[in-house]
């Protein structure tokens, strides 16, 4: 097969011909995470497969194949274990300074991590191009790949839809924990839906909302709270919203109200039009608790 119909799939049927990883062709808009290192990459592709082989010791068909061959600088490689393939560029490069601005100043890790992180040297991008339906499954494969970096140097993933950001070293402490790793999937905002705080001039409060929900066919939300120490309520308040509403499948539209208890209502609306820092991809509902 050639190098361009391997890589890019075009000929599905060659999977079986000659048994070549081959990325799923119905894939149009693939859901992806970055990862940042300190220094240049130095991967190890044996090494990196021995690591996903122990965080998923149930799986025997992991493998990885290069369909470029070995490059002198960065990296390009297909990686598959059960429906999943993730393909994985790397640049000897910084990653962006207005994204990474924009993923990890939000971000709950300590200001030395962050630092660490904007000064970082090459990055890699993985993107889902696998066959798995289940967006949460294939976020879910995309991080256990990620944390298998951490070997070679991995300072943090970033998540650019979700507008967030973790260290490299806290997700692998999960994945090493019997099913850590489906916290990430009860609780959205810490790395799939990010969770960002932020003022805006001449309005009294802190705006707390969510990016990133659109890639699970979700409505994002926001809240205008009274002070950052609402940011647990609201991300609590968040989470547990987005997680009903994957798990359900039920819907919430501008205008649909909710008893919480204590006498207190939530009312649901879309954003006004003086509102415009709210308004960007999919939809968004704002959240008024009312005595």
């Amino acid at each position: 097969m050639g190098i361009f119909s391997r890589f890019f799939a075009k000929k599905t049927e060659s999977k079986q011909m000659d048994n070549s990883i081959v990325p799923n062709p119905d894939i149009e808009n693939a859901i992806s995470v970055s990862i940042v290192f300190s220094g240049a990459l130095n991967i190890n592709n044996d090494e990196l497969l021995a690591k996903l082989k122990s965080i998923e010791p149930t799986i025997k068909d992991i493998r990885y194949e290069t369909p470029f061959g070995q490059l002198e600088e960065g990296m390009c490689i297909l990686v598959s274990w059960g429906k999943h393939v993730i393909r994985v560029f790397g640049l000897n490069a910084p990653y962006p300074k207005a994204v990474l601005e924009t993923c990890v100043a939000p971000a709950s890790y300590s200001q030395e991590i962050k630092q660490q992180v904007y000064e970082s040297d090459s990055h890699l991008l993985l993107y889902y191009v696998g066959y798995e339906q289940n967006v949460l499954e294939q976020y879910l494969a995309l991080t256990r790949l990620a944390v298998c970096f951490e070997q070679f140097n991995a300072l943090a993933v970033i998540n650019e839809d979700a507008h967030t950001s973790l260290p490299v070293n806290f997700i692998n402490s999960l994945a090493s924990e019997k099913d850590g790793l489906t916290t990430l999937g009860e609780c959205l905002p810490l790395l799939f839906c990010g969770f960002v705080k932020y003022e805006i001039e001449n309005i009294k409060g802190i705006w707390m909302r969510t990016y990133g929900a659109n890639k699970f066919g979700l409505p994002n939300f926001a809240a205008l709270a009274n002070s950052y120490e609402e940011s647990e309520y609201y991300f609590d308040m968040f989470s547990n919203i987005l997680n009903y509403l994957r798990q359900s499948q039920a819907t919430m539209n501008p205008g649909d109200t909710m008893e919480m208890g204590d006498n207190r209502m939530m009312s649901l609306r879309a954003p006004q039009d003086e509102e415009y820092f709210l308004k960007d991809q999919g939809d968004l509902l704002v959240i008024e608790i009312n005595n």
